[in-house]
């Protein structure tokens, strides 16, 4: 698996500055943004009022600089762009905040020793592997754009079970602990309200959610896609559906698919119970391999 540092056209950064952008972000986001410390990131969402993601996005502290004015920076979906600058323009009624786009690119390694504007990926901290994401005006260090790549991030997120984007996380119709935010240290529920908190407290505290994204892998050597949206994404269980395949992509050292799927939670405490248990994708026998994060599965209260 090749190591070299990786750029992500589809990320970009958002800057949040002013006296009260902490308090501001508070309010709205998931997570607890007055706990943020210098050189981390941590993940974070905005919500619908019905608790549903609008945007994923990463959190960070700005780095240091000699301005006195507090500052933090948004990692977002390309896509989402346009939509997400709107939405939190709404809520900055009183103007209160400065919102506005940096050129900063977005980067992934696994050696950040060489690189100052280095911040911890904490959706990793569980991982046997690290991930630090390098915000970076231009292009001026060496990498390797993602289309051209074996695409080593995108295996090391599914094996961790880490969606990430639009193509991954359907927007206003997921809920943050379907992709397992709360786990991942993405949701506050002790800072107070934000968008969408109260019908997020009632599924945490209730044991309500009835899907979880989880990991898979599978080998068939006669696989192949170009684009997800047109196959047949099911995933059975003796020949009852059971959820479908969100991404995929192949770790071409050993010719085996790992991905991440959206299964029912009352057929995944079959798997959690039994681990050598397997489903059917495509004609392949498909594997969920639960990392230690994510258990044990939640039950109804």
């Amino acid at each position: 698996m090749t190591q070299e540092n990786l750029y992500l056209e589809n990320r970009k950064v958002l800057k949040v500055s002013g006296l009260n952008c902490i308090s501001f972000l508070n309010n709205i986001l998931t997570s607890d943004i007055s706990k943020l410390i210098p050189l981390e990131t941590i993940p974070s969402a905005l919500l619908s009022p019905q608790g549903r993601i609008l945007y994923d996005i990463l959190v960070s502290l700005d780095f240091p600089n000699n301005s006195a004015e507090k500052s933090i920076l948004i990692e977002y979906d390309l896509f989402c762009e346009d939509d997400l600058i709107k939405k939190l323009n709404m809520y900055n009624l009183r103007k209160e905040v400065k919102i506005e786009k940096t050129n900063y690119n977005v980067f992934v390694t696994m050696n950040s020793k060489n690189y100052s504007n280095s911040l911890n990926d904490r959706r990793f901290l569980n991982s046997d592997i690290h991930i630090n994401r390098i915000y970076n005006k231009g292009k001026s260090i060496n990498y390797i754009n993602k289309r051209n790549s074996s695409n080593w991030y995108d295996l090391i997120r599914y094996k961790n079970c880490i969606p990430e984007g639009i193509k991954e996380i359907e927007m206003n119709t997921t809920l943050p602990m379907e992709i397992n935010l709360d786990l991942l240290g993405g949701i506050s529920f002790e800072k107070g309200c934000f968008i969408g908190q109260e019908v997020n407290a009632r599924i945490k505290y209730r044991g309500l959610v009835k899907r979880k994204y989880v990991p898979i892998c599978f080998k068939n050597k006669n696989f192949s896609f170009s684009n997800l949206e047109v196959i047949d994404r099911k995933i059975f269980l003796k020949e009852q559906e059971i959820g479908e395949v969100i991404a995929l992509s192949l770790n071409e050292v050993n010719d085996i698919w790992y991905g991440i799927a959206k299964i029912k939670l009352s057929h995944l405490y079959l798997f959690e119970e039994n681990q050598k248990l397997d489903c059917d994708f495509f004609g392949s026998k498909l594997k969920i391999n639960f990392p230690n994060y994510m258990l044990p599965l939640p039950r109804k209260i």
